[in-house]
């Protein structure tokens, strides 16, 4: 971890040196979860050509790395150098909620680079940003990463405590960050289907709980890369209360809108992730 964090105060420009050197070894020699990446791409763009397939993934093992990268130097930039990197766009949705003293749900997918959207995000709305996110299996990059998102005042939030710990703090205002595009765990017997990408999709339904039980308005992130350590993220309303406990009304809408952020930047998603790793028949 000590030398992660003196290569963080490494200007980008040489970090982005590294990052091309992780992406050639990643995509021609280590192949790093290559078969998933390929097969995931091809599930989800039959129309598209092998070529073309080929093009977006080695693309894609690029803007892996410059993420990783990225995500290194979050722990070093400052408040400056964020709102000069990411810019926020339409961004009255969010901002008339805080205005009115209200919390936040907002929602986003694992397109590059969430951590830096949700830290400037914190940033520029100038109210903590509360992630919710899933514990990862080595707790040392997973403590790494927590200090980055605990920067300029945010609370991670282990995905399993999200709704008491919310429900704790309701009274303070916060925005709360939920990457929804993860895969439930195989016991996970909450679950809602839909077609994603052409493929049968459960997602968590904690996206469709949390802001019911809390009340909360949910405003969706789509951050799109400009060039290269440059980022513009839109700013959209898909929900608020009050809610209809009897349907399933925001997660159809989160879909959809995840769906068309991806198909319109196919080479920035995590696609890496197993994320159809467990079919409808194995959560039964």
């Amino acid at each position: 971890m000590i030398l992660l964090r003196r290569m963080a105060r490494l200007p980008l420009s040489i970090l982005y040196l590294f990052s091309d050197m992780l992406g050639f070894l990643a995509f021609y020699v280590l192949k790093y979860r290559y078969k998933v990446v390929i097969e995931n791409m091809q599930k989800s763009f039959p129309e598209k050509s092998e070529k073309e397939i080929k093009r977006l993934t080695k693309q894609f093992y690029f803007n892996l790395s410059d993420w990783v990268v990225e995500t290194l130097k979050a722990s070093e930039m400052s408040e400056n150098d964020l709102k000069k990197r990411v810019k926020f766009l339409n961004t009255a949705p969010l901002e008339n909620h805080l205005k009115n003293g209200k919390s936040v749900i907002v929602m986003a997918t694992h397109q590059f680079n969430w951590e830096w959207m949700l830290l400037a995000g914190g940033v520029y709305f100038n109210v903590p940003v509360d992630a919710i996110y899933q514990p990862l299996s080595n707790k040392k990059v997973e403590e790494f990463i927590l200090q980055i998102r605990s920067r300029f005042g945010g609370l991670p939030i282990p995905k399993d405590e999200a709704l008491p710990v919310v429900l704790k703090r309701i009274k303070e205002q916060r925005i709360i960050g939920l990457v929804a595009d993860q895969i439930p765990a195989k016991d996970n017997q909450h679950k809602y289907w839909t077609n994603f990408l052409n493929q049968d999709t459960a997602f968590f339904m904690g996206a469709e709980s949390l802001p019911k039980m809390t009340q909360m308005p949910v405003v969706l992130m789509a951050i799109n890369k400009v060039k290269r350590g440059y980022y513009e993220v839109k700013l959209e309303e898909i929900a608020q209360p009050p809610y209809d406990f009897q349907q399933v009304q925001i997660l159809p809408v989160y879909v959809r809108k995840a769906e068309e952020q991806i198909k319109s930047n196919p080479d920035g998603w995590l696609w890496s992730h197993r994320r159809w790793k467990y079919q409808r028949g194995a959560y039964e």
